[in-house]
């Protein structure tokens, strides 16, 4: 299996897991989660790398399965797309949108600063 991710720098990173027992080792997991800049202790590097094996495992059973005559679908449920027609409502005041402000200039909401 390939796995294509995307390192600090921007650059691609090409991961090759082993194919035949599709077991993840505790260095792809250390550089699965560095590229996700992620941090896990020795023991949850541990059970990921199991968790991940079994998940590919089941996948590669999922892959033996002959889906030639399934017909390809969108979603899993049958929906069907239901579009509500558009209507003109009355909508809430500016007066009444502020009366609950914790803090207003008179016109609009006043919030604290948050980019520098």
């Amino acid at each position: 299996m390939v796995y294509f991710g995307t390192g600090s720098g921007g650059y691609r990173t090409l991961v090759v897991l082993n194919a035949r027992s599709m077991a993840i080792s505790r260095e792809e997991v250390r550089h699965i989660a560095k590229l996700a800049r992620l941090e896990f202790t020795e023991a949850e590097e541990e059970t990921l790398a199991e968790d991940m094996s079994r998940i590919l495992d089941y996948m590669d059973m999922l892959n033996e399965l002959d889906t030639s005559e399934v017909e390809p679908m969108t979603h899993v449920l049958d929906l069907a797309h239901v579009v509500r027609t558009d209507s003109v409502k009355k909508r809430i005041s500016q007066e009444d949108a502020l009366r609950n402000a914790p803090d207003t200039d008179g016109d609009y909401f006043k919030v604290p600063k948050v980019i520098g």
